[in-house]
């Protein structure tokens, strides 16, 4: 399958930028895009998380297609769990563990989700604190 059957297997409206193509959708539904990606033969590039407005985050989940980069994008409720595609795609686990460590995303659906980054004793969120806040 390439990028544009993909895309029309996974349905919505995809926007074309200059980057890729792109999707905004609903969490849960990652990961049967997941699946579904994996099935065309994907290869999963990255995770990609930035704060937003208020009390919302959004990430990004990145695939390249036969050099075509398909980016799916969700905002988030802060503290709100997000499904985990780390049993589609094992490589998926660094990229969900940094995540959870930078910017205290829980993954749901793992088993755990050991620091990558983090110290003992260091809490989740270390991005999200403030110059001269305490972790």
């Amino acid at each position: 399958m390439n990028a544009e059957e993909t895309r029309q297997v996974i349905g919505g409206i995809w926007t074309e930028r200059p980057d890729g193509w792109w999707l905004s959708v609903h969490a849960p539904m990652i990961q049967r895009i997941a699946r579904t990606m994996l099935e065309a033969g994907a290869r999963f590039s990255a995770i990609v998380a930035l704060p937003s407005s208020g009390d919302t985050m959004r990430l990004s989940w990145h695939w390249d297609m036969g050099g075509v980069l398909l980016s799916v994008v969700s905002e988030i409720a802060e503290g709100a769990p997000v499904p985990s595609i780390v049993d589609t795609y094992p490589g998926a686990d660094w990229a969900e563990r940094e995540t959870r460590d930078y910017y205290a995303v829980a993954f749901e659906g793992r088993a755990d989700t050991l620091p990558l980054m983090l110290r003992d004793g260091d809490k989740p969120g270390v991005l999200l604190c403030k110059v001269g806040e305490k972790l």
